[in-house]
């Protein structure tokens, strides 16, 4: 993808064929596409560009498209979704809830490009991006040898070791599941 969002499509899929396919439809258009295999990679390219409008799968490794767009949707509120599915369900949580649905399939192109044309229209040109702020995750020593923290890129908890380096003060550690940097600060210890 180029550097400014204006006009960008993020499709997330695993299927290589399919996301050439579209990307090629998407550019013939007037979009830049950019491509993301599954929901992790997807919110990694969102740390570099915000686009104007996202399409996603449901069914992707290591993060689905519902989590996925669930942490759009917290993270990014104002990007429209577009899901592009095999299935059609008929119950998604709220917040996975996608501006539009549309099974996947040749036939369903145009349709498919004029979504992304009408939510585009509607987007503002600057998408409204909470501020990330970088107050460190707050965690209690545990019992068990590791601390519990949750990345604020992915929304997923993941463990760290406990070691007697992390007594006290602010600290640091790469999120298991989409590598984004997470300060902590270990609550009930004395600054160093």
């Amino acid at each position: 993808m180029r550097d400014d969002s204006a006009n960008s499509v993020l499709l997330v899929d695993d299927d290589p064929t399919l996301q050439d396919l579209l990307s090629t439809q998407l550019e013939e258009a007037d979009f830049n596409a950019g491509q993301a295999e599954n929901g992790i990679d997807g919110l990694v390219k969102l740390r570099d560009l915000i686009p104007t409008v996202i399409i996603s799968d449901l069914q992707k490794p290591r993060m689905s498209g519902v989590e996925f767009i669930s942490v759009v949707r917290w993270r990014f509120p104002s990007i429209p979704v577009i899901v592009l599915s095999g299935s059609i369900q008929r119950e998604l949580p709220a917040e996975a809830k996608p501006d539009r649905w549309l099974r996947k399939g040749a036939q369903q192109i145009p349709e498919l490009l004029q979504a992304v044309h009408d939510l585009a229209r509607t987007t503002p040109d600057r998408a409204y991006i909470p501020q990330v702020i970088s107050i460190p995750v707050r965690t209690r020593p545990g019992g068990a040898g590791y601390f519990v923290l949750t990345c604020r890129g992915c929304l997923r908890s993941f463990q760290v070791t406990s070691t007697p380096e992390s007594k006290g003060g602010e600290q640091a550690a790469t999120c298991v599941h989409c590598e984004a940097r997470v300060p902590f600060l270990i609550e009930g210890s004395e600054p160093m």
